[in-house]
Formats: structure tokens, C-alpha cells, sequence
């Protein structure tokens, strides 16, 4: 799986600045703490990129077994479904961390109240912005537990002695749709990861020249 973005480093580097107007330090921390809720996200992706590359390899080992291997077969099986398993628990778990992340932007939509007008106009996009960016997880989210029902799917049916090799091709290009959908929706999902991050820099360099 491709790697997700991490949202709003700028606030990482901006949080450091010692002298600071009231309204920029609040937007500073609030993306700051946005970006720690993220970085769990990413750090439960992390592992759950490693446990992919595991499976996989588990998987190509199964593919090159023969039926008198049957028996090596049922625990490669089982060994799939239960990594399987892993990563359906880490995906729930980054699904949560998003999920607070999302909360936290309550934190700037606070701040319009204080804003001036033309600030104001901006920090709205960037919240629109990240309200679009956290619907295009949702459907990663949802596509990635599809896909993991579907790689399950398969993985039963290679169990199965009588299964026709017609079967193994349409659940396996049924997963290769899935994969597709899943690298567009992360694609689309960094694209606007660095919409937000540059308007999130507009807007805490129009409070700098304020000062």
C-alpha cells in the first residue's frame, strides 16, 4: 500500500516560534494537535504495510503447492486468515485515530470566529478542504475492509479441493479492482493532504505579517 501523507507539518515547525499572535498560536496548536492524532494513524499503517508484505509471502509459498501437498496447504490457510485478521484489527485502529483527528478540527473552526474576514476565507476552505480529505479516508477505509473480506474469500477457497481455477480468477480479479480503487483513493487522499498544508501555511503567514 502506498504511503499516506502526514497532515499539516508546517505545524510541527511553526510550534517552536516564541513570539506568536494569540490567534496564531492557537491555530498552531490546534494543527498541531491534529498532526499527533495523524501520526498515530500513520504509525498503525506502518505495521500495517509490513504485515501486507508478510502475507503476501505467505501467500506466493501457498500458490506454488501442489493437492498432495494438501496438508501444507490447510496451515498455510490458516496462517493467511489469521494475518488476515491482523490487519482488519490495525485498519479498525487507524480508522479511530482518523476519526479523532477529525474531532480536533472543531478546535479550528473555533478560531473563525476571531479571524479577520480575509484569513477567515481562507481557514474556511482549508476546513473544507479537510472535511473532503477525511471523506476520501472513510472510502479507503471501506474499500480496505472489502478488500480484506475478498483476500479472506480467497484464501477459503484454496482450501477447497474441489474449487475450479475459473473460481480463483474472478476472486482474484475481484481483490486486483479493489487494490486499484484503494492506491486511487490514497492518491487522492495526498493530493489533499498538500491542498490543506498550503493553505494552513497561507493563512499562519497572513498572521505573521499581522503582527
Amino acid at each position: 500500500m502506498k504511503k499516506i501523507m502526514l497532515l499539516l507539518s508546517i505545524a510541527l515547525l511553526l510550534v517552536a516560534c516564541s513570539e506568536e499572535t494569540s490567534e496564531k498560536q492557537q491555530l498552531t496548536d490546534a494543527l498541531a494537535a491534529i498532526n499527533e492524532k495523524e501520526s498515530q494513524s500513520l504509525s498503525v499503517v506502518k505495521k500495517l504495510n509490513q504485515q501486507e508484505e508478510k502475507e503476501q509471502k505467505i501467500f506466493t509459498q501457498t500458490m506454488e503447492l501442489t493437492q498432495e501437498q494438501y496438508p501444507e496447504v490447510k496451515k498455510q490457510v490458516a496462517s493467511l486468515k489469521k494475518s488476515s485478521g491482523n490487519r482488519m484489527e490495525m485498519i479498525e485502529k487507524e480508522e479511530t485515530a482518523l476519526s479523532e483527528a477529525k474531532d480536533e478540527t472543531n478546535e479550528v473552526d473555533e478560531l473563525m470566529k476571531v479571524l479577520k474576514p480575509k484569513d477567515k476565507k481562507t481557514v474556511d476552505k482549508m476546513l473544507g478542504t479537510l472535511e473532503e480529505r477525511y471523506i476520501l479516508h472513510e472510502k479507503f477505509i471501506m474499500d480496505y475492509k472489502k478488500l480484506i473480506d475478498a483476500q479472506t474469500q480467497l484464501y477459503t477457497q484454496l482450501e477447497d479441493r474441489e474449487v475450479r481455477a475459473s473460481q480463483l480468477q474472478r476472486k482474484v480479479k475481484e481483490i486486483n479492482g479493489l487494490a486499484v480503487a484503494i492506491q486511487q483513493s490514497i492518491d487522492e487522499f495526498n493530493e489533499s493532504t498538500a491542498e490543506v498544508n498550503r493553505l494552513g501555511a497561507r493563512v499562519l503567514e497572513s498572521l505573521e505579517e499581522a503582527k
